[in-house]
Order: structure tokens, then C-alpha cells, then sequence
């Protein structure tokens, strides 16, 4: 429902023709999802976590880190403590607009054309833009000389938006009922703030990553021993919009899992 380019239909029917005995479904920084998310799952037999991956960042490093909540439901106005933080769709269409008025890139791009992409989206998305403006998948040359060349750097488009901090947002999903996860460590060099994010209630780290290496994976396991954090486990998997080819690429096994994620399972049939 954010930024990847499946539907959770068929994100759920790839997960249990993979043979997976369970799966989780995190869109990004929004909860009006999680409905939509619980009841596919449920229309498949399959165990479905549905949960958010909050964008935020590191005061101390300036570095983007990203939070995992699951165990949460919506408000019906929206004006719970974790929906509060959310601002990307502004900003991604004035990126759009600002792509199309800079006329560099010798292709049209109108607003329309990226709202039709991402309308089965909770928000709008750079992926959205991108697809809108050539069509490639993500892991083609072409797409990635592209977008750095609008979003990065010097990019017309290099603006970004205003992220809560890593901290704050384990706060706010904790007071939503939630539970926090640290989601891949290593891929954002996220290590220095466990400690801080432990003290405002983080409860799980994301080990198995497919950006993480056996050497992230062995720390991650030994952080998690060191704070009594529980460990996940995910392919990050965005279909075209992403680098991963599969879901499923990466896991976690109940074992490693143990009893707490178990439990989040459990306690998502509660849930609405």
C-alpha cells in the first residue's frame, strides 16, 4: 500500500505459494492499511502481521533509521500518536512538479500521470514518480542513472522531508499499543542508537536482512542477547520497485524468532 508495486493479495498468495508459515506486511508511515492487510491474510488461511515502518532518523549521526510497529490498529480520525508523524505525499509531488517543470529529462511527467500510479497507495511515493516517468524496474542501469540524477545530489528533485526522530518514534508506537522493531541495522548504520531506542521501549532488531551479512547477522544476534530483544527477520521485498527478486528471500525461523513474535501472531487475531 506504499511503495511497493504488488498488492497484498498477491504479496500474501506469493508468501504462502513460498511456503512460508507466516508473513508481515509493513507499509510506510501510515495505519489505514493494516485493515486491508489483516483481512487478505485471513482470506488466505495465512498468518499475517500487519504492521508500519516508520521513517525517521538519528539526531547524533544525521543518519536515517527505520522502526518497525506491529500490534497496532488506526484511530478512526487518524489522530493517534504515530499518525501524527507522517508528511511524504506533499513533498514527493512537489518533487513530481518540480521534475516536470524543470523539463531536463526530455519526457513528459504531469501530476496525474503519478497519482494514477500510486492510487492504490496509502501516500506517493519517489517510486511512484520514477515509474511514471520511464517505466523501468528498479534494478535497470537506466532507472538508477535516472534517479540520481533527479533525486540525489544537485538533483531538481533532492528534497526531503522532515523525519521524527528514531526515539520519538518508538514513543509513539509504543503509546499506539504497538510493539517497536529496529528494522536492518546495518543497512543504515543504525548500531549506535540501540541503547537510547532500548530505554524508550524498543523491544525487537531485525537481523536476517538482504543487505545484512553473516557478520551484521552475528551482531545483530548479539545485540538483541545483550538488550533482550527479540529477533525478526524479512526480505524487504517491493516487487519492480525494489532489488530483492523474491518474497521470502530472507527469513527468520520460529526458533529464532522465539516465543515473542509468536506472540505478536497470536495476538493479531484480536485485531482489526
Amino acid at each position: 500500500f506504499s511503495d511497493g508495486s504488488e498488492g497484498v493479495l498477491e504479496l500474501v498468495r506469493r508468501s504462502w505459494e513460498a511456503g512460508l508459515r507466516g508473513m508481515a506486511v509493513t507499509d510506510h508511515d501510515s495505519l489505514a492499511q493494516l485493515s486491508a492487510v489483516r483481512a487478505a491474510g485471513r482470506s488466505f488461511g495465512l498468518p499475517v502481521l500487519a504492521g508500519v515502518e516508520v521513517s525517521a532518523w538519528n539526531p547524533g549521526t544525521g543518519r536515517k533509521v527505520h522502526v518497525l510497529g506491529f500490534g497496532l490498529e488506526a484511530t478512526p480520525d487518524a489522530s493517534g500518536p504515530l499518525e501524527r508523524l507522517a508528511a511524504r505525499t506533499a513533498n514527493t509531488l512537489w518533487q513530481a512538479w518540480a521534475i516536470a517543470r524543470s523539463g531536463q529529462v526530455g519526457r513528459e511527467l504531469s501530476l496525474d500521470a503519478v497519482a494514477r500510479v500510486a492510487r492504490s497507495s496509502t501516500g506517493v511515493y519517489k517510486q511512484h514518480v520514477m515509474e511514471a516517468l520511464c517505466g523501468l524496474p528498479y534494478t535497470d542501469p537506466d532507472y538508477q542513472r535516472l534517479y540520481r540524477s533527479l533525486f540525489k545530489g544537485g538533483g531538481v528533485a533532492a528534497r526531503d522531508i522532515s523525519y521524527p526522530s528514531a526515539a520519538d518514534a518508538v514513543r509513539a508506537i509504543r503509546e499506539q499499543g504497538g510493539v517497536a522493531v529496529l528494522a536492518h541495522p546495518a543497512q543504515l548504520d543504525s548500531w549506535s542508537m540501540v541503547p537510547e531506542l532500548v530505554g524508550c521501549g524498543l523491544e525487537g532488531i531485525e537481523a536476517f536482512h538482504p543487505d545484512h551479512d553473516e557478520r551484521d547477522e552475528a551482531r545483530a544476534l548479539e545485540v538483541a542477547g545483550e538488550f533482550g530483544l527479540f529477533v525478526t527477520g524479512g526480505s524487504d521485498y517491493h516487487g519492480r520497485y525494489g532489488s530483492p527478486a523474491s518474497v521470502g528471500e530472507r527469513f527468520v525461523t520460529p526458533d529464532e524468532a522465539g516465543e515473542r513474535v509468536a506472540a505478536l501472531f497470536l495476538a493479531e487475531r484480536r485485531l482489526r
